[in-house]
């Protein structure tokens, strides 16, 4: 079944800026929770708002994928260290021990 949406092929450059920016960005909101500016519910609940704003495209599966399994960490009471692993080995592309 042929794809309806554009071929926007992103360059290896373009990739790894947006998985340095997003990287950047959740090291950011880990620093927030650190400091109980931000609480996990509260973030848990505008992310899940966010999500469900995302189009349900080929283009957005990565960045839904990232902020899923974080959301679960949020949910599973992760502490900062753990979350931060689990972000960076999801932008860098998993983990072969299926973590």
């Amino acid at each position: 079944m042929p794809d309806n949406q554009p071929d926007t092929h992103i360059s290896s450059a373009e990739y790894d800026f947006v998985k340095g920016h997003i990287a950047a960005t959740m090291t950011l909101i880990h620093a927030l929770i650190d400091q109980g500016a931000v609480d996990r519910r509260s973030l848990d609940a505008f992310f899940a708002g966010f999500m469900g704003e995302l189009p349900h495209t080929r283009q957005t599966l990565p960045l839904r994928l990232v902020l899923d399994q974080w959301r679960q960490g949020l949910r599973d009471g992760a502490d900062d260290a753990q979350l931060m692993r689990r972000l960076f080995e999801v932008v860098d592309g998993g983990t072969s021990g299926g973590v």
